[in-house]
């Protein structure tokens, strides 16, 4: 998980507060990739504080499961061809009834890269969000990253948003680094 520590100075942390339709969000975006629902091996979730600097957030979450082949099975639906495009049909339904009055979703962009990109062996793949939205003819964007991590029977992520410009790469880098380092050693 995410330490106070792993950030610079200035950010500051709220609780985590638990998203009462993960558990549904979970199972819809299995069924749109056609593959198992593995929430039932999971044997314990952790989450990280929420980590604040202005508009920007950062978070990360861990999950344990009673096998590989659940860990297994959650990497190829990360690489699965059909990953991008069930992402954002699930974020377009879930963040549309979010947004104030005579806002609109104009676009969502997903892009996965599987593995590590460079950084830590055990960092299966990455992701990027951007979606564009629109009030009273002006436009924002809205940039989601995240960095899924495997350790033994164990899957992380590490999560950014951030309105105008994504979550800086270095920080970002660096968090993942972290994370996965104490995935590894888990």
């Amino acid at each position: 998980m995410l330490q106070p520590s792993d950030l610079p100075a200035g950010w500051t942390s709220t609780p985590y507060q638990a998203d009462p339709n993960e558990a549904a969000e979970l199972a819809a975006l299995m069924r749109c990739l056609g593959l198992p629902n593995t929430a039932s091996d999971k044997v314990a979730e952790a989450n990280s504080d929420d980590f604040h600097l202005g508009d920007a957030s950062v978070s990360s979450s861990a999950s344990s499961y009673r096998s590989q082949s659940a860990v297994d099975s959650n990497v190829a639906a990360l690489h699965s061809s059909k990953f991008s495009s069930c992402l954002a049909q699930q974020l377009k339904q879930l963040i549309a009834p979010q947004l104030p009055a005579g806002a609109a979703i104009e676009s969502v962009s997903v892009k996965v890269t599987p593995g590590s990109a460079g950084g830590p062996a055990n960092v299966v793949g990455t992701g990027a969000v951007t979606m564009k939205i629109s009030l009273g003819g002006q436009q924002a964007a809205l940039y989601l990253t995240v960095a899924y991590i495997i350790g033994p029977l164990i899957q992380a992520d590490v999560d950014s948003q951030n309105t105008g410009a994504p979550v800086p790469a270095s920080l970002m880098d660096s968090l993942v680094a972290a994370v996965a380092n104490r995935a590894a050693q888990a």
